[in-house]
């Protein structure tokens, strides 16, 4: 199926933000996110400092690859990739009751829950729906608007998203001990 250029590349500038959003926060914190990645307990213990060091890095590199028309495919290949091993970490982990680790998504603290899954996974769905090839047209000024204003649209409703999902996760934990309790 061809995507309008324009509306893929909305999606692609977005999803390459996420990814420089997702390695600014590993690499500005990097102890807190290697605290996070081992709370996870899905990596050797000799081989987690040199992951933590890897993802932030293979993430920029990723949201890179996804501005360089030449390597876009492969890189939102490599995006849904990295979308999808982050779902399987954390449903791995949620289902073995571990929902109280912190994601290491960075920024405030932010509990594993299934809508955490859920956006990774929609986030793996979007880089691949637009990663076939785009309609053969010519591109005009109305369509790098709209280009710019889609990368905004879809970033500012990941960001709202992202929020809603960890004030979702303080109030369960603050409802929580009061629901013991009774």
């Amino acid at each position: 199926m061809l995507s309008d250029p324009a509306a893929a590349g909305a999606v692609t500038g977005a999803l390459a933000l996420i990814l420089f959003g997702a390695a600014w926060h590993k690499l500005s914190e990097p102890n807190a996110f290697l605290m996070a990645l081992s709370a996870y307990r899905l990596v050797p213990a000799r081989l987690l400092e040199p992951a933590a060091r890897a993802l932030p890095v293979a993430e920029a590199a990723v949201g890179v690859a996804l501005l360089v028309p030449l390597t876009r495919t492969p890189a939102l290949l490599g995006a849904a990739a990295l979308f999808s091993l982050y779902a399987f970490a954390m449903g791995w982990n949620l289902a073995r009751g571990r929902s109280y680790i912190d994601c290491g998504c960075g920024g405030a603290a932010h509990p594993l829950s299934w809508s955490l899954v859920v956006r990774n996974g929609v986030l793996a769905g979007a880089a691949l729906a637009v990663s076939g090839p785009t309609l053969d047209r010519s591109f005009g000024w109305l369509d790098g608007i709209t280009l710019v204003a889609g990368v905004l649209a879809f970033y500012a409703a990941y960001l709202m998203a992202d929020e809603l999902l960890r004030q979702a996760s303080r109030m369960a934990r603050a409802e929580a001990p009061a629901n013991h309790g009774s």
